[in-house]
């Protein structure tokens, strides 16, 4: 077990929030302001507090089924009200993780009409119908808000619009639950504040819920879906990188919670990715060198993410430190081999094997002899740590099997569980 060392909840769910929605600035504090009105709204209604927790945790990652930016913008800027395939992969992803599974029916509700669910047979006493008619409600709100016009100006039309919602599409229970938490220029003046994240995280339900190495690895899971889900090329990519890095990391003496937490920095070391668009990271062929710089701010956003994590400041290294170098050469940091521990040399070697083995849009995959030559070459060029590239040649079949093996639990589990949500 990771006897000593927790993972703050409200930490992961705040940085990750803030990460998915720094693509565009229509997005900025999109699904943290949302958080706020769904909370308000909760606090008016006399929610207990558990299902408080499950509706917050909801409207904090609310979007997550919308794997791209372009999908992300997409949403933000649509006018169906009616369930899509981000709501249906969000719900999904949300039961991957025991610690979120019990929000995913909000999330899969969260653009479900009022309507929809009484002719689906479904009451609004029921728990997670009323908490989804209140992310709907807190969503579309959110969306109407014109950034670029004083706050109080444009309350009285937001209400508005709102109200207009009422029967077909929001129960008016909620609607008037809205009018009671507006009335203050408060609420809307919080909605806006630039320090809204900070505050709304020290009074969060969840602040106080540390994780075990469990609970942390399920998350950590979920957030490599997001990551890697956006195109069938990189499904796998960071399972095969953290089983390959575990079983370096055990041929070099790592034990225990160093083993846990290198497997995590394999599962989350493209997690910066999240701001990459789709149309750059799935081309189908070579980069343009405007695009490849777009690519490399990725590691620099794995350790943005990661790094406020409490628990997780060893892992925010390994991971966003797999683009440097030995020589100097790498990115971001440009950092030189005395700069990186082994760990963050383990991850940087696993992600070469795993990337050049697997096939992409504009190459096939590399078989044994490519790989080993591609790593003494880099190896010799003092791009990669010598002692553990040999580590992975000596025992390559047991190494990259143990990795393969992982890839198509995930590969399966992408076939059969995402790749048919359109």
């Amino acid at each position: 077990m990771w006897a000593h060392l927790k993972v703050n909840l409200t930490d992961i769910l705040f940085s990750v929030s803030e990460t998915m929605d720094l693509p565009d600035p229509s997005l900025v504090d999109h699904q943290v302001r949302t958080a706020y009105i769904a909370s308000e709204l909760a606090r008016a209604a006399n929610l207990d507090h558990e299902l408080s927790e499950r509706l917050f945790m909801a409207a904090m990652l609310h979007d997550i089924g919308a794997l791209s930016p372009e999908e992300k913008i997409g949403v933000h800027v649509a006018e169906d009200l009616f369930p899509g395939a981000h709501c249906l992969r969000g719900g999904k992803l949300f039961r991957e993780a025991f610690w979120l599974a019990p929000a995913g029916e909000i999330v899969d509700w969260h653009h479900t009409p009022i309507s929809q669910h009484q002719k689906e047979g479904r009451s609004f006493a029921d728990d997670n119908v009323l908490a989804a008619q209140f992310l709907l409600l807190a969503d579309h709100l959110e969306r109407w808000i014109d950034r670029r016009q004083f706050i109080l100006h444009q309350s009285d039309r937001l209400r508005t619009q709102v109200s207009q919602l009422s029967g077909d599409i929001l129960h008016p229970d909620v609607i008037q639950l809205l009018r009671q938490v507006s009335t203050c220029e408060d609420f809307w003046l919080e909605l806006v504040s630039k320090d809204l994240a900070l505050r709304l995280q020290q009074r969060c339900p969840l602040r106080s819920i540390d994780l075990d190495f469990e609970a942390a690895r399920a998350i950590a899971v979920v957030l490599k879906d997001i990551t890697d889900f956006r195109s069938r090329f990189t499904a796998s990519h960071s399972s095969g990188v953290a089983a390959c890095a575990r079983s370096l990391a055990q041929r070099l003496a790592f034990s225990g919670k160093d083993l846990q937490q290198i497997e995590i920095a394999g599962f989350l070391h493209d997690v910066g990715k999240l701001v990459v668009p789709n149309a750059i990271l799935c081309k189908p062929e070579r980069l343009t060198a405007e695009e490849y710089a777009i690519i490399r701010q990725h590691p620099f956003y794995t350790y943005r993410v990661l790094s406020r994590v409490r628990g997780f400041e060893q892992i925010a290294e390994w991971a966003s430190y797999h683009h440097e170098r030995l020589n100097g050469s790498g990115y971001p940091g440009r950092l030189e081999r005395n700069a990186l521990d082994v760990g963050a040399k383990i991850v940087a070697v696993a992600d070469v094997a795993s990337a050049i083995a697997e096939s992409r849009p504009y190459r096939d995959q590399g078989n044994k002899e490519t790989v080993i030559s591609a790593l003494r070459n880099m190896s010799a060029q003092k791009l990669l740590e010598p002692v553990i590239v040999e580590a992975l040649t000596d025992d390559y079949d047991e190494i990259v099997g143990a990795s393969l093996e992982a890839q198509a639990e995930d590969e399966r589990r992408y076939q059969e569980r995402y790749m048919t949500i359109t």
